[in-house]
């Protein structure tokens, strides 16, 4: 039966569907998002209650979901056989083996619950019984399932070899907890590279295991790849909402994530922000450039480059010679006129994002493109603003407390009033350098 030949909802609404047959909807659900919406769809209109006559039904489409704690739950008290199958299946991927093995034994003739008892078995260390689950999966035919448990059978007997033997051609012909077997082994004797193949082969299949991508976020959060190892966590939970393992990991990657772009923003504007505080009298300007610059309300290198060359060549006695003199001497610090209105501004919108400032993406954005006149400030502080060429709510919160002070008339009063406004927008002002 190929994938297109499944009826997903069908196999779940009429009666008698066999427990290979669910296993084949389920594995056509999770390659086709039009029977998974539709399936869902129909999970939502049935009753929650896990011990009414509806529970058996629920389970089973919970089960095709791939919901599998809660196919567990409605499944409990299911009569039939297929159901019962799906439960052991259901168990063993939540991590519930000893509970898998029991309820396999009353089910043991059919080939997915001995499927599902094998692995049962196997996490419980039996390397027999998962022998003998693979002798009743060889009848039905299911050449891959019935390798992949031989090669668990072997590697709870410590022979290494043969698992990964068996591993290979069970995952070569697209078995998924084969290539999770197999990641595992790798990842265990230090070979990370062919751990993260097997790990993306065993999470690109149609029955992903539940710890295939839990540990395939593990290396990737190994790597400094937290933006991936959060896709994992979130493909976890999507089935699984209340799975403790992948909440708590993407919790953790959450927070390694925010650290180290933190830091690096951190490190990036601190240093850059050390620069733009430099007065211009600390560089060798002409008498001309000096006292032009002075006039503008420039005092620092900050001040400068929200500057363009435009706006200084408008001023009356600035000429290219000035204009020269002062874009080299910003060329050695790595800066030039204009970039204030584009790169810092961007620079204090990245840190905003990570330290969670202003919203979601386009809200923050749409706040920091909003002109200074949208803020309704007072006379005087809107005076101030002038003084520092300040057109846009970006360009005012790349500015600290300390560099708006040393503006003349800018007092307490002013600066309580920006901040106030700029958190009305959920921003701030930019952090002031440290005292040395």
């Amino acid at each position: 039966m190929t994938q297109a030949s499944v009826d997903v909802l069908g196999a779940v609404t009429r009666d008698g569907t066999s427990a290979a047959e669910l296993m084949a909807a389920r594995r056509a659900a999770a390659r086709d998002g039009d029977s998974r919406r539709k399936l869902a769809q129909h999970v939502a209109s049935l009753p929650m209650d896990p011990k009414g006559a509806s529970a058996a039904k629920r389970g089973i489409a919970c089960f095709v979901l791939g919901r599998d704690a809660q196919a567990a739950e409605f499944l409990a008290h299911a009569g039939t056989k297929p159901a019962r199958a799906a439960r052991v299946r259901a168990l063993v991927s939540t991590g519930r083996p000893a509970e898998a093995a029991r309820v396999a034994e009353e089910v043991s003739d059919d080939p997915v619950a001995a499927a599902a008892a094998g692995d049962a078995w196997a996490d419980l260390g039996d390397s027999d019984k998962v022998r003998a689950a693979a002798a009743v999966v060889a009848k039905s035919g299911d050449d891959a399932e019935a390798t992949y448990l031989k090669g668990r059978a072997a590697e709870i007997d410590g022979e290494r070899k043969a698992a990964m033997d068996a591993f290979e051609k069970a995952g070569a012909a697209g078995h998924c907890r084969a290539n999770f077997r197999r990641a595992r082994m790798e990842y265990a004797f230090g070979d990370e590279e062919t751990a993260l193949e097997f790990f993306r082969k065993a999470c690109d299949g149609d029955d992903v295991p539940t710890n295939a991508l839990i540990g395939l976020g593990t290396v990737y959060e190994d790597r400094g790849e937290f933006t991936k190892a959060r896709e994992c966590y979130r493909r976890v939970l999507e089935n699984d909402p209340v799975n403790p393992r992948a909440r708590l990991f993407d919790k953790d990657a959450a927070a390694a994530q925010n650290m180290y772009y933190d830091e690096d923003i951190e490190r990036r504007a601190d240093k850059r922000a050390a620069v733009l505080r430099l007065p211009v009298t600390d560089f060798e300007l002409s008498v001309r450039s000096r006292n032009c610059l002075a006039k503008m309300g420039v005092r620092t290198l900050g001040d400068l480059v929200q500057r363009t060359e435009a706006e200084l060549l408008s001023y009356k006695n600035f000429g290219e010679t000035s204009l020269q003199e002062i874009k080299d001497i910003l060329a050695q610090k790595g800066l030039r006129l204009g970039m204030g209105k584009d790169d810092l501004a961007a620079d204090f919108d990245a840190r905003q994002f990570m330290e969670g400032i202003g919203g979601n993406d386009a809200d923050r954005k749409k706040s920091l493109a909003k002109p200074l006149s949208d803020l309704e400030l007072s006379v005087r502080s809107r005076h101030c603003m002038n003084v520092l060429g300040l057109k846009t709510v970006a360009e005012l919160v790349s500015k600290s407390e300390a560099e708006l002070m040393t503006i003349k008339n800018f007092g307490q009063t002013s600066l309580n009033e920006v901040k106030q406004k700029l958190a009305e927008l959920g921003l701030t002002l930019a952090p002031s350098a440290p005292v040395k």
